[in-house]
């Protein structure tokens, strides 16, 4: 079985500063100090994501040994049957922000099959404010790589590694399903031990933890509606 993982992070790259920015340095740390009390019941095993709205978020924090960084995917808007991805990634030394107008995204749950989403256009935001936006025959040129990259994200997913309670930031998760999943984003791969739960949105995940190098990733605030693009 497939499913989404990391719904549609671009893993654009960050700024090239050499030095850290203390406005980003606080804010990072001040997503990592979030907490919660809350308790999820758990709702049987994962099936698949819930089904997709505007104003859907997740917000994780990313630990790689020292480095610390947060990533908040939402879903933005919609246009006609697509929908507006948007992933916002913030390290102490630069912050990206890039949209993408998927369509098929619905049906490629329903079967498990990333071919059937299509990249209508990609906008991404530079420290300047200067948004860029790509479509059409620009598009065209970058799709191969674009659709390598939404292909990684679907998970080979085992369903019958057990449930387990897990604690994160945003609280705990009764019952989450287990399962090792494979990663692979063009030239890049990974083997990652993930716990999902039907009561998160866009893909269930809740924590995440790389068997190659430790890179934990958990979830600290999510939600079913209020997101709003940020450009």
């Amino acid at each position: 079985m497939r499913h989404i993982a990391i719904m549609l992070v671009v893993a654009a790259s960050l700024a090239a500063c050499s030095s850290t920015n203390p406005v980003l340095e606080r804010k990072v740390l001040e997503w990592h100090a979030k907490g919660s009390s809350q308790m999820f019941d758990g709702k049987g095993l994962f099936q698949r994501p819930m089904p997709l709205a505007v104003g859907q978020y997740c917000v994780f924090r990313m630990i790689d040994g020292e480095d610390r960084s947060v990533m908040r995917n939402a879903v933005v808007g919609k246009e006609g049957d697509g929908w507006i991805f948007e992933t916002q990634s913030i390290t102490a030394k630069g912050e990206s922000v890039t949209q993408m107008l998927l369509k098929g995204v619905d049906q490629s749950w329903e079967n498990w099959d990333p071919d059937r989403i299509d990249i209508v256009w990609v906008k991404m935001k530079a420290d300047d404010g200067e948004v860029q936006k790509i479509e059409g025959p620009a598009l065209s040129i970058m799709k191969g790589s674009y659709k390598k990259l939404l292909n990684g994200m679907y998970l080979k997913f085992n369903k019958d590694e057990g449930v387990a309670a897990v604690k994160v930031p945003a609280g705990t998760f009764n019952d989450c399903t287990k399962a090792t999943t494979e990663l692979e984003i063009l030239f890049w791969s990974d083997t990652v031990e993930a716990f999902y739960h039907p009561s998160v949105p866009l893909n269930g995940l809740v924590r995440s933890v790389s068997k190659d190098d430790g890179t934990t990733m958990e979830l600290v605030e999510f939600g079913t509606s209020g997101a709003k693009p940020s450009f």
